[in-house]
């Protein structure tokens, strides 16, 4: 199957369907979308979203983020619900980088402790992204902040392994972000835009996903609660009888 998406002005946009899960169904293909922000796409990269049969997106983006770059869609079509997370290594980082040049051992420790949150202080958010993400009835699911990578990346996780896709396959779909994000000719102008020159390895580091940051979020889980199955159960609600219902629907 083609998981990476060229769409005409999409950031990082990905089927994450059609993995083998634990017990050797797999995920169904075409019914579950991740990227970054949408507001770049053009006439035809709009009409190719479209033909997705998208029903419903799940925008991970705070307030700001969506008022400068918003969705180029009427808000009930597709459906579109905001859950803004903002972590708050991020915006300790957001403030560092407007007044200093940031070191690349900087740029990565604040990129660890960003997963680090995600998982400790986000639980309402990612418990409101499975409500949405069971909401949808007949088409396509997308969820996306503004990249697609960190925010965007931890919810897929726990999609996934809600259905039942093993831990090192999750964690290869991460890293997908790498291969699919345009850094030359989208990231680093964006990057130079908003702080001046800066480093391409520090830039990548930002920009990109590292090994270090989503075994950072699990290691989280497993730290806090013993496994992530008992983090989808205890802190998000998603019990096994949740799960076994969301597997009927999107495996095969």
């Amino acid at each position: 199957m083609k998981r990476i998406l060229d769409v005409p002005g999409a950031i990082n946009l990905r089927d994450f369907g059609g993995y083998q899960t634990n017990d050797g169904r797999s995920v169904r293909s075409g019914l579950l979308y991740r990227s970054g922000m949408l507001a770049g796409l053009t006439d035809a990269g709009r009409a190719a979203v479209r033909a997705l049969d998208v029903e419903v997106i799940c925008d991970l983006r705070r307030d700001d983020e969506r008022s400068a770059e918003p969705t180029p869609f009427p808000s009930h079509d597709p459906r579109q619900i905001q859950i803004s997370i903002d972590p708050g290594s991020g915006i300790a980082l957001r403030e560092e980088m407007a007044r200093t040049s940031v070191s690349l051992e900087d740029r990565i420790r604040y990129m660890v402790e960003i997963n680090r949150e995600l998982v400790r202080d986000h639980v309402a958010e990612y418990r409101r992204m499975f409500d949405v993400f069971e909401s949808v009835q007949d088409g396509a699911f997308l969820i996306h902040c503004a990249a697609g990578k960190d925010r965007t990346g931890f919810g897929v996780a726990a999609i996934l392994f809600a259905l039942g896709v093993p831990r090192e396959t999750i964690v290869e779909d991460y890293l997908l972000t790498n291969i699919a994000m345009d850094f030359e000719g989208f990231i680093l102008p964006r990057l130079k835009d908003a702080y001046g020159e800066i480093d391409i390895e520090a830039a990548k580091a930002l920009s990109g996903v590292r090994l270090d940051y989503i075994e950072a979020a699990l290691g989280e889980v497993d730290a806090t609660y013993g496994s992530f199955e008992a983090y989808l159960d205890e802190a998000l609600g998603v019990d096994a009888s949740r799960r076994a219902a969301l597997q009927a629907r999107y495996l095969e």
